[in-house]
């Protein structure tokens, strides 16, 4: 028991790494998601800049796909650090709920390795699988490829780029990964606010329940405000491991 309720403190602190790079992936995405609306309504506008549109457009692409692939990358680590902590917290709580038997410690466990491995699908695949924008000029650049085959090396790569489309991260798959987590957090914020008479802070218990369940409500909007949840988690996560801390005397 003493053992669980010490994984819920390390638990508490990789959220507050999930914290801080969770605001880092949400600042990145809003680079994305700005890129992506900007090269498509651009290279949309194909009359008015003709062939000049290989170079814009084809440099748009380029630039959005390393940052796409950078996104990726801060993806790994984002869901890396929350599947630790909604497992490590989920097995913290579970450790406080045996203290007097109470069933919702069990209920976050379970939600927790459940919604850590959805999560983890799913922002993966949001990163990963989000396909292309085809525009105006990207069909033009596709009907015409065969004449610039002839053209310098730097031109035929810039001109292979507009065709392909403007890249893009899958959003739905993003929403539905965030989705999972706020129901969570909601879970675990249930549960400290259930076994608050357990603890030595019960009121300290209910202020953390508090914060968890409100972030995980902001969760809920998907990628449109996630940086507000995850500054509440770091709050939440810092309370939280005092409450782990002060359980393991009560083990």
């Amino acid at each position: 028991m003493s053992n669980s309720i010490t994984a819920g403190i390390f638990g508490a602190v990789m959220g507050l790494l999930t914290a801080i790079a969770g605001v880092l992936w949400s600042l990145q995405y809003y680079a994305i998601d700005s890129m992506y609306r900007s090269a498509v309504s651009i290279q949309s506008l194909f009359f008015v800049f003709g062939e000049y549109m290989i170079f814009i457009g084809g440099i748009q692409n380029i630039m959005l796909s390393n940052a796409i692939s950078s996104f990726s990358i801060l993806t790994i680590i984002f869901v890396l650090f929350a599947l630790l902590t909604l497992i490590l917290m989920g097995i913290g709580l579970y450790g406080i709920g045996k203290i007097e038997g109470k069933t919702m410690g069990t209920v976050s466990l379970v939600v927790g390795i459940i919604g850590a491995i959805l999560a983890l699908i799913l922002l993966l695949a949001g990163a990963a699988a989000g396909g292309t924008t085809h525009t105006m000029s990207s069909i033009w650049m596709t009907i015409n490829l065969p004449a610039v085959l002839s053209e310098k090396l730097g031109i035929i790569i810039l001109s292979f780029s507009l065709a392909a489309g403007v890249p893009t991260v899958s959003v739905a798959s993003l929403w539905l990964g965030l989705l999972i987590i706020g129901i969570t957090l909601i879970i675990f914020g249930a549960t400290f606010i259930t076994m608050r008479e357990t603890l030595a802070s019960p009121g300290l218990s209910v202020a953390t329940g508090v914060l968890a369940i409100i972030a995980g409500i902001f969760l809920f909007a998907g990628p449109i405000a996630p940086w507000l949840a995850f500054i509440l988690l770091f709050v939440a996560s810092i309370m939280a491991a005092l409450i782990f801390f002060q359980a393991r005397e009560l083990a």
